[in-house]
């Protein structure tokens, strides 16, 4: 009984000086994480009109980035990043390396989440609207990317909490995100499992609602869809 007390006297005793660091560290990390997915978002619609693109050409190179990318692992693509491009006279901050490295390795995996979703639009939609007189870029717009939203914001934002984990890697490439301030603080107090408790908890806080949202939002368009099916 008395040695649970003293647990937690660390906290009382550091918390004021340790929150504020932690929060800032967090709010790095959200940034990082929503800057390297919008640099996925654009990345892997890129790809993805790549390989819809006519181009044979076009086509075998997406999709061969597309599987370099899954096969290469993170860190690697991050050290690569910040340690090799400056002998080619390209010198990145961290926490740039570390957005761009996560949004080149999620490209990878939002292009195939992208062209799923419009694969499961069947092709009579646009046929139809073709039919109707809408240009093929009105018929894309109005037809089949609302439909298609519908199967990809599930798996796009379970992406991003995967991404957001992810984006503790960068604090190998001096990127001052949680887990870098985390270890720093653990050599400066020489408490780490209480300075790490409160990152997993940070992390838990900020992934696990995204994390019911994508769920609750699977559920939802789904009987979305079997309502629009059943009618």
């Amino acid at each position: 009984m008395s040695g649970s007390p003293s647990f937690f006297a660390p906290y009382a005793e550091h918390m004021a000086e340790w929150w504020p660091r932690l929060l800032e560290a967090a709010r790095v990390t959200a940034e990082l994480s929503a800057l390297g997915f919008a640099i996925a978002l654009v990345l892997g619609a890129l790809l993805v009109w790549m390989l819809r693109s006519g181009v044979a050409v076009l086509r075998h190179g997406a999709n061969g980035f597309i599987q370099l990318l899954r096969a290469v692992p993170l860190l690697a693509l991050l050290l690569a990043i910040y340690f090799a491009l400056p002998s080619v006279g390209i010198t990145l901050p961290g926490y740039w390396a570390g957005a761009i490295g996560l949004g080149v390795h999620g490209a990878a995996y939002v292009a195939e989440i992208l062209r799923g979703g419009l694969q499961s639009v069947h092709g009579g939609q646009r046929e139809a609207g073709l039919a109707a007189g809408l240009t093929p870029r009105q018929v894309f717009l109005s037809v089949t990317l609302p439909q298609a939203l519908r199967v990809m914001l599930p798996p796009l934002l379970s992406s991003y909490v995967a991404l957001l984990k992810d984006s503790s890697l960068c604090a190998l490439i001096a990127t001052n995100e949680l887990m870098l301030a985390a270890r720093a603080m653990s050599s400066e107090y020489f408490l780490p499992l209480h300075i790490f408790i409160l990152v997993g908890l940070l992390y838990f806080a900020i992934a696990f609602p995204l994390s019911m949202l994508s769920r609750w939002l699977e559920r939802r368009l789904a009987q979305g869809r079997r309502t629009v099916g059943a009618a």
